[in-house]
């Protein structure tokens, strides 16, 4: 599940980088969306996180 977690947070890195991107240029509108769409995978990985679904190791 470790994997899984590292999986969603680059997702969610790589989206809140597009959009803080794209709202300072401009489309605010589009990057908050984008933004919106990250931190939905940020609550997934935190979910798994504290419903401990990871492996023990």
């Amino acid at each position: 599940m470790r994997l899984l977690r590292n999986i969603l947070n680059t997702i969610f890195i790589i989206g809140a980088i597009i959009g803080m991107s794209l709202f300072y240029l401009g489309h605010k509108e589009t990057g908050s969306y984008i933004i919106f769409g990250a931190m939905a995978f940020k609550f997934i990985e935190v979910v798994v996180r504290l419903l401990k679904l990871e492996d023990k190791n």
